[in-house]
């Protein structure tokens, strides 16, 4: 039991010292994040219907 109060001590020791980011921090890499996963959602979906084309076209 003590192992465990310890533990929770020192993370809330660490929790404390961490510096955390910025509102407008956070924002900018929401921003980051949801733009590259849309660039990456039409190149998957572009290279999907490309394939796709090929694909009917070789083989009818």
């Amino acid at each position: 039991m003590k192992n465990i109060i310890d533990f929770i001590n020192s993370v809330i020791k660490e929790m404390r010292i961490m510096t955390w980011p910025s509102k407008s921090e956070v924002w900018g890499s929401t921003k980051i994040v949801i733009g590259i996963s849309l660039i990456l959602v039409l190149y998957i979906f572009f290279s999907d219907q490309i394939l796709n084309w090929m694909i009917r076209f070789f083989i009818n």
